[in-house]
């Protein structure tokens, strides 16, 4: 008998993490810059998808206009790591001055596969300006969720 499997129909799904109830998620609050340190975060430590999965997407949705200060900060760098790996994803910027619901993604992904067993970890760095350097004194406010794009690989472990 055959069985429908998203895996072998390449159906993409959409995962938010911070996404307010009011923009249609489940979280109460979204992921606040400039709170504790300046920027440098673990957004979210642990995810553990139902692997395993393909990344395809990751990015940001703004719930708050950010904002780099008066010592301007052009965007804040942010990643996807899988199992703590650094080689995962090319950094998303968080751009200065992202409008209310305004959105940034990247693709591209060294590692782009999640093992069944795997965690996802989602940081922010410390906010850059446009040529690289390190803006360590600026005060980067503003709201963000985060989103990662995916597909169910398949696995003939499914399969009875």
């Amino acid at each position: 008998m055959a069985r429908y499997d998203d895996a072998k129909f390449g159906v993409i799904e959409r995962r938010w993490f911070g996404l307010t109830q009011k923009c249609g998620g489940d979280a109460a609050a979204g992921f606040t810059f400039g709170t504790t340190d300046a920027t440098k975060h673990i957004h979210v430590t642990r995810w553990y998808p139902k692997g395993p999965i393909k990344l395809l997407k990751f990015g940001y949705l703004t719930l708050a206009t950010t904002s780099g200060g008066a010592t301007v900060a052009d965007y804040v760098p942010a990643r996807v790591q899988v199992d703590g790996s650094n080689e995962t994803s090319s950094d998303l910027e968080v751009r200065n001055s992202a409008t209310q619901y305004s959105i940034g993604s990247v693709t591209g992904f060294t590692n782009a596969i999640v093992d069944a067993g795997s965690y996802i970890t989602i940081k922010s760095a410390t906010a850059v300006s446009d040529d690289g350097t390190d803006a360590k004194s600026a005060t980067f406010s503003g709201t963000v969720a985060y989103f990662l794009d995916y597909t169910r690989e398949f696995s003939t472990k499914w399969d009875r």
